[in-house]
């Protein structure tokens, strides 16, 4: 007849409490995907077009130090402008080109984007393409 002491019957209970603490301890520390919106405009999740975007009319403070959501929005300087593609320089120097659809929407209304300009680009990927929705052009 074997003996069961305390120790056995709390062991298996600690090293089980152990792995419960750590796993949620690795999920809690995950980082927010590399998409994720860092001050959209709304509650916006990561993988989808946030509607309150469709209200952004003029140049956001926060997009001068970087705080924009990546997936959804591309900041950079107008290299090129036609009635259907817009070439944004990025900080870095890399270029991309953006496909304007038509009722693509130019703020302020009016407004050319021309090259050296300051720009804002909402829209969405599409087969590699990147598609925009709205420009915003800084003052």
């Amino acid at each position: 007849m074997n003996k069961t002491t305390v120790l056995d019957v709390v062991r298996p209970l600690a090293v089980g409490l152990g792995i419960f603490g750590a796993t949620a301890a690795i999920g809690a520390a995950q980082a927010p995907p590399p998409c994720a919106p860092m001050a959209a405009p709304g509650p916006a999740a990561w993988n989808a077009f946030d509607p309150t975007y469709n209200t952004v009319d003029a140049w956001q403070t926060a997009w001068d130090t970087g705080n924009y959501d990546r997936s959804h929005v591309v900041l950079g300087t107008v290299g090129k402008f036609t009635k259907d593609r817009l070439t944004v320089a990025s900080a870095q120097g890399d270029t991309m080109t953006v496909d304007l659809k038509e009722g693509t929407v130019i703020r302020p209304t009016g407004a050319t984007p021309s090259a050296g300009q300051r720009v804002a680009v909402f829209g969405y990927w599409s087969n590699g393409t990147f598609i925009a929705n709205r420009v915003i052009l800084r003052g």
